[in-house]
């Protein structure tokens, strides 16, 4: 067996400046290098949320089809129970892809975007001196560094930046130029309070401007850069994994609850061709079909829980040894949605399977309602198990059906933390 790999001492020469600004350069370059991978992860989660391009292709023929059981089911005054258990799972189970893949792209909002908050005094109608909100993308502007030029160099970069064909990139060359600089002057000045002088004598200022609604501050120097670096590459971790995390969910929960849409359609196809009045259900519609159908949604509980939950099975499967998957449920805005997912198929099942047992029971009289109640129970049973290692509890979950309705993240206000503060 191999001895373990000594700390290193740390060393007691001196680090020169020159050392150290090299260090920085390297340590922006590095930096630059990770944020464009990071970046690229971002953009295939990007192309990756067009998924809810496939729900409507999907749902195209489920949701008439779904509507047609319900409504003749409803003129026909059939079992209320049926009726309602079946609708309630068709609506659940369609919005709760729609709901992740919503939440996904406010996910890749805040990945892409910040506020611009590089300092904006002299808002607001009483000019009162606040940071104004200003989304912008989230990588600002790159400026070259003040601590990094000599006086020669200094002199030449000032040069440069005084071009006229330089300006003209931000800034319009002439004075024709169709209003721009009115806009252009009206958009700052009620954003920030800025006014800025009529015509080319505001072109330096209107250049100002412009750097700085692209996220360019004034104090560039080397380490601001570096500091600045470490910031930006840690929000953007941390908003990739809720992103990346989110994808999966959705793309897992859409994968089932596709399979459901087709088979409960299916089934309603079915029953319309076997209808003499041609698909008008003039006497009801055939129990022993609404039967299957709640059967579908029964089905459809479990594997639904079980695809929220999936993703960090999977992550923990793949690091074992390190804690439990247990633990997860201590970052409630990690399991947040999956929180809520689990609570939505918790009402669908019910909701099917009283469905399942009602049509059952008028389909096929006492077998039917004890082969309603037995599959009812094995959906259940199978439920159960699909959420094995699920710590939530019951407070943290319905907890997390409120925030998604709020659209809130979690968690809530700790009363334990408020407890822990005034015991300090």
């Amino acid at each position: 067996m191999s001895p373990e790999p000594s700390s290193p001492e740390p060393s007691s020469e001196p680090i020169s400046d020159q050392e150290s600004r090299a260090a920085m350069r390297a340590f922006l370059q590095r930096t630059e290098v990770r944020l464009s991978t990071v970046h690229r992860v971002g953009q295939a989660l990007l192309g990756g949320s067009a998924l809810v391009l496939l729900l409507p292709l999907f749902i195209r023929d489920g949701f008439p089809r779904m509507t047609t059981l319900i409504v003749s089911s409803y003129d026909a005054h059939q079992q209320w129970v049926v009726i309602l258990g079946i609708a309630v799972a068709a609506v659940l189970s369609i919005a709760l892809p729609v709901v992740a893949i919503y939440l996904l792209v406010s996910d890749l909002l805040g990945f892409y975007f910040t506020s611009n908050t590089f300092g904006a005094p002299g808002a607001g109608p009483a000019g009162a001196t606040r940071t104004v909100f200003s989304p912008r993308f989230i990588i600002p502007g790159l400026g070259f560094n003040h601590d990094e030029v000599g006086p020669a160099t200094a002199a030449l970069l000032a040069e440069g930046r005084e071009d006229e064909w330089t300006k003209a990139l931000l800034v319009p060359h002439n004075l024709a130029d169709d209003g721009w600089r009115d806009r252009f002057d009206t958009r700052v000045f009620e954003i920030w309070g800025t006014v800025i002088p009529v015509g080319a004598a505001g072109d330096d200022e209107r250049l100002r401007q412009s750097f700085r609604l692209a996220g360019l501050n004034n104090d560039r120097t080397l380490a601001h850069d570096v500091a600045r670096a470490e910031a930006l590459l840690a929000k953007h971790v941390l908003a990739i994994r809720v992103a990346v995390l989110r994808y999966t969910k959705a793309l897992l929960l859409l994968i089932a609850t596709t399979v459901a849409i087709l088979a409960a359609s299916g089934l309603v196809e079915q029953a319309m061709q076997d209808d003499p009045t041609g698909g008008r259900f003039t006497g009801g519609f055939p129990y022993r079909y609404s039967f299957l159908v709640a059967l579908v949604y029964v089905a459809w509980a479990p594997f639904a829980a079980r695809s929220v939950t999936a993703p960090l099975r999977m992550i923990q499967r793949h690091t074992p040894g390190v804690g439990a998957y247990e633990d997860v449920y201590r970052d409630r805005r990690t399991t947040q949605f999956e929180s809520a997912t689990v609570a939505t198929t918790l009402v669908v099942l019910v909701g099917a399977v009283a469905a399942l047992v009602v049509a059952g029971y008028e389909s096929a009289g006492t077998s039917g309602l004890l082969l309603g109640l037995g599959l009812g129970a094995a959906g259940t049973a199978l439920w159960l198990v699909a959420l094995r290692g699920y710590r939530a509890g019951v407070g943290q979950t319905l907890s997390a059906v409120g925030l998604l309705l709020r659209g809130r993240e979690a968690p809530t206000p700790s009363a334990r933390l408020r407890a822990a503060r005034d015991a300090a």
